[in-house]
């Protein structure tokens, strides 16, 4: 009797996850219900950033904010891939890898232009910077690592709108599916690019130095570490579960 109760129980266990699978599936066809979803995600983690980083100056808060949610999107687009390879329970989640780029994409690009118009000020050597110091009457470079940072991180921002902007069927028709997929595969140097662009400014920019002193510990750091250490062990799995099924095969055959 008790086996039986126990089996019945697995089934419904069952039958319940096949239809939130079913669920989710269904949503995921349909592309502008998938985009409001993810719009809505994007907003509520914006939002939470932003009350996370309530030590920081108000314009500061907005655009890091941004910039937090925009490395977590694209950690999760590049993390489906391998992990549908991994799990089978976790390929519905290809559906919904599209919107999650192109939102990461939009998240990046407001980032970068808060950044240059409330930091920067458009300014194109105070982004490489440089600034004026009014003792030696010139130009002065202040920051050693801040100007490769934003340039690492541009270069990384227009290659995720690249991608953004060519992420569409009508597009991969026109390119040819490989040329398609090679662009794409770009993502993976856009996250290591982003993730170095993002270490900079986690752990060294805000540190203490002879012009000002130890700014706020961003609530960031432990989302970035898992993120991106996600990403890279998922990486690394997919990759060798792909080596040993080409083995087994070759064995069998």
């Amino acid at each position: 009797m008790k086996s039986k109760i126990k089996l019945y129980l697995q089934n419904l266990s069952f039958r319940k996850l096949e239809n939130y699978r079913a669920v989710l599936h269904g949503i995921a066809c349909k592309w502008t219900l998938r985009h409001l979803i993810v719009g809505l995600i994007m907003s509520v983690l914006v939002y939470s950033f932003w009350l996370g980083h309530y030590e920081w100056q108000q314009d500061m808060r907005l655009w890091k904010s941004f910039g937090d949610v925009g490395y977590i999107f694209l950690a999760f687009a590049l993390i489906i891939g391998p992990l549908s390879k991994l799990k089978n329970g976790a390929k519905f989640l290809i559906l919904w890898r599209r919107e999650v780029g192109i939102w990461a994409a939009v998240l990046a690009i407001i980032h970068g232009v808060l950044i240059v118009d409330g930091w920067i000020k458009w300014d194109v050597a105070k982004f490489f910077g440089y600034e004026f110091i009014p003792q030696l009457g010139r130009l002065a470079r202040l920051e050693p690592g801040f100007g490769l940072a934003n340039l690492i991180g541009f270069v990384a921002f227009l290659w995720l709108a690249v991608l953004a902007i060519t992420s569409s069927d009508r597009i991969m028709r026109f390119l040819g599916g490989q040329s398609w997929k090679w662009l794409h595969t770009g993502s993976y140097i856009v996250f290591y690019l982003t993730s170095i662009h993002t270490s900079y400014f986690l752990f060294m920019h805000y540190t203490e130095s002879f012009h000002r002193e130890i700014a706020p510990q961003s609530v960031f750091i432990i989302p970035f570490i898992v993120s991106a250490s996600a990403v890279l062990v998922l990486q690394f799995s997919a990759y060798i579960k792909m080596i040993n099924m080409r083995k087994k095969h070759l064995t069998n055959t």
